[in-house]
């Protein structure tokens, strides 16, 4: 699952450059032309648009399991209307409510409606992804990882000029209610300790076995015969026989046969 979540990972930013380079390309280009017709600055930008659609039809494609209905633009109304609805979408359906979104965007900003608005601020700090439990994004309250308390302790609310200005201590932004889970490092997620708990074994294993392998501890070492070697060696020996029984003979006097 790990793998195929790194290869989609991958898959999606190798998309995503191809998309951005494509819509760069387009909305950069002196005179970009279509079918032998230059295109206006805004049949441009529709052309740009039409083209990150169909790459992030592609991209869903990728992710769809048989179903036509993933891959299908869907009505963006409803999720406009509600913009908690936009957490529970697919990726693909992600990119094209952002794509909507971008081109109100990109035109005047006293155009876009309130309900504009809210979609983008949830979007951007809504509680979804990182921010999952961030649930006081809509209202008035201070935001649920505010590294300072509220109200503000002030020593006075009239400084004077020869008032001393201390450093404030550092405030580690892990240590708010909310986040106290996601900054968790003594917790570690089940598929990491099953690894830690195979490596910590074949680790064991592995010691035990050189401790128990060949005398005292040390590992046997292979003694290799070689034949050819001791062939070479027996033939040399009775080479040197015949050369010494040789060398005797020929040292016998004359008179050896007529003692003998």
């Amino acid at each position: 699952m790990l793998c195929r979540n790194q290869l989609s990972a991958r898959i999606v930013h190798s998309l995503g450059q191809r998309l951005f380079s494509t819509t760069i390309r387009l909305r950069n280009a002196e005179v970009p032309v279509k079918d032998g017709k230059k295109l206006s600055p805004q049949e441009a930008k529709i052309e740009a648009a039409r083209l990150a659609m169909k790459s992030l039809k592609d991209m869903g494609s990728l992710f769809s399991l048989g179903k036509k209905d993933a891959v299908q633009p869907i009505d963006t109304a409803p999720v406009f209307e509600e913009p908690l609805l936009f957490a529970e979408l697919s990726l693909l359906h992600k990119g094209q409510v952002l794509e909507e979104l971008q081109q109100k965007m990109d035109q005047k900003w006293a155009k876009l409606t309130e309900q504009d608005k809210k979609l983008a601020y949830y979007i951007y700090y809504g509680n979804w992804g990182p921010r999952e439990k961030f649930a006081n994004w809509n209202d008035t309250s201070a935001p649920l990882d505010l590294p300072f308390t509220l109200p503000s302790l002030i020593r006075t609310s009239a400084p004077q000029s020869n008032d001393l200005v201390k450093q404030l201590e550092p405030v580690i932004l892990g240590e708010t209610e909310v986040r106290k889970e996601q900054f968790e490092t003594s917790k570690i997620d089940p598929v990491t300790k099953t690894l830690i708990y195979i490596t910590i074994f074949i680790a064991m294993v592995a010691l035990a076995r050189d401790k128990n392998t060949g005398e005292k501890g040390k590992p046997v070492e292979p003694v290799i015969e070689d034949l050819y070697a001791k062939k070479k060696e027996e033939e040399g020996g009775r080479q040197e026989a015949l050369e010494e029984a040789s060398l005797k003979k020929s040292l016998r006097r004359w008179y050896y046969l007529w003692l003998k």
